[in-house]
């Protein structure tokens, strides 16, 4: 991953916490329904995001030297 796509990822998935922050803050007495619900759209948020950037930002294959082993007797 680039700096530039480490930086988007740290961002997003810094915001999405806000955005958990923020509602708690906002609605204190919500029920344990809607807190639930929340938890889990977050949850959802978070993987789907870092599926996105890890999941296009995969190392490549086979491109690296085969290390060879030689056995002394």
């Amino acid at each position: 991953m680039t700096p530039l796509d480490e930086a988007c990822l740290s961002l997003l998935l810094l915001a999405v916490l806000a955005l958990l922050f923020f509602m708690r803050s906002r609605y204190p007495r919500a029920s344990q329904a809607a807190e639930t619900a929340a938890l889990a759209g977050a949850t959802i948020l978070f993987f789907t995001i870092c599926n996105v950037f890890l999941g296009l930002h995969k190392p490549p294959t086979g491109s690296a030297p085969q290390a060879q082993q030689t056995f002394r007797r």
